[in-house]
């Protein structure tokens, strides 16, 4: 039964990704924004989380919600150094007082 019900999600989600597509085609000019990225790095429609509005460039025009963006490469091997450092100090003080 469960599994009858995700074949007809899939199928019916399919369904309507086509439909999209062909509708972007058809009419590129009234095609809805597309925000966000999913797994593939293919663009999609993305709602917020709190009020399901449509989101503009990663942030919600009703509420202001944003989307989670990870840091940088460069910042997480900063973040890394220093704690690093940081670790490798409190070791050093550790090993002198004994």
């Amino acid at each position: 039964m469960k599994q009858q019900k995700k074949e007809e999600e899939a199928k019916i989600l399919a369904q309507m990704d086509e439909a999209m597509r062909e509708k972007e085609t058809q009419n590129p000019e009234n095609a809805p924004k597309r925000v966000g990225l999913i797994k593939d790095k293919t663009p999609a429609m993305v709602h917020c989380h709190k009020c399901g509005t449509l989101m503009e460039n990663g942030k919600c025009p009703n509420c202001g919600h944003t989307i989670y963006t990870p840091m940088d490469e460069k910042t997480q091997k900063t973040i890394r150094w220093i704690f690093g450092g940081i670790c490798l100090a409190v070791l050093l003080v550790i090993v002198l007082l004994k």
